[in-house]
């Protein structure tokens, strides 16, 4: 099980449409089709963390593979926004506790 890091870029690689209809909270929206395109507005130092998520895993690891060959070297493949999004809850409901 991967955990969110609070010093991590979260970035959601889906469509801009699944995106809207749900998403984690603090993660940023950059489509896995324009990921190499657009990262770098977003990280600037090729160090700091990135986690990635989508709906089933693979476009995930689709962007991780094309960020590690930009030069980016903390990049985590969370998978799926389904099984992050229990995480999110849980946590949640624990800290209302």
């Amino acid at each position: 099980m991967v955990k969110l890091d609070e010093s991590s870029t979260i970035v959601d690689v889906r469509t801009s449409k699944e995106y809207e209809a749900g998403h984690l909270k603090n993660a940023i929206n950059i489509p896995h089709t324009e990921i190499a395109a657009k990262i770098a507005d977003h990280v600037k130092n090729k160090e700091d963390k990135i986690t990635l998520y989508c709906r089933s895993g693979r476009r995930s690891t689709i962007a991780k593979k094309i960020l590690v060959d930009l030069g980016y070297k903390r990049v985590v493949n969370a998978g799926s926004y389904a099984k992050l999004k229990g995480q999110e809850d849980k946590r949640q409901e624990e800290t209302k506790q």
